[in-house]
């Protein structure tokens, strides 16, 4: 497997469940926005943006975007790393890119993105607390690119 661009990216390894798959046999392409959302938070916790809590305070973002591009089919039982970086912090929002890698044969299948927009506790746009913003921006990679060339 070749090596992340930089330090901070969060390397996710994920099994290909038999119910990730679509009659056509092969990972359904809504089942990558899953695999993001594992990796987006254990990402996040990881740098430390991010405190799991069951009680909803400072912890409060959105997605309000998320893409992925599809490059090559998976099929159950693939072993898949997903890359997750920071991309991009503002005031408000911050960006987080993926990539996910067939182990077997070090295939990239597939890349995404994804904004986060932090929220107050009336659901409205608010600026990401300091502490967060920080941590967003100490783990900022912009190596890892927004979407892999065709």
């Amino acid at each position: 497997m070749r090596n992340p661009p930089c330090d901070h990216v969060t390397a996710t390894r994920l099994a290909v469940r038999p119910t990730d798959m679509d009659a056509d046999r092969n990972v359904n392409n809504g089942v990558y926005f899953d695999y993001f959302h594992v990796a987006r938070f254990e990402h996040l916790a990881r740098v430390r943006a991010f405190q799991p809590s069951r009680v909803r305070t400072g912890n409060l973002f959105a997605l309000a975007e998320n893409t992925c591009r599809y490059l090559a089919p998976a099929f159950y039982p693939d072993a898949l790393l997903i890359w997750t970086a920071t991309h991009a912090v503002g005031r408000s929002s911050f960006q987080l890119v993926y990539q996910v890698w067939r182990e077997d044969d070090d295939a990239l299948i597939a890349a995404g993105n994804s904004v986060q927009v932090w929220l107050d506790e009336a659901n409205r746009s608010t600026p990401i607390p300091a502490p967060v913003q920080a941590a967003l921006s100490t783990s900022l990679c912009p190596h890892l690119p927004k979407l892999p060339e065709r």
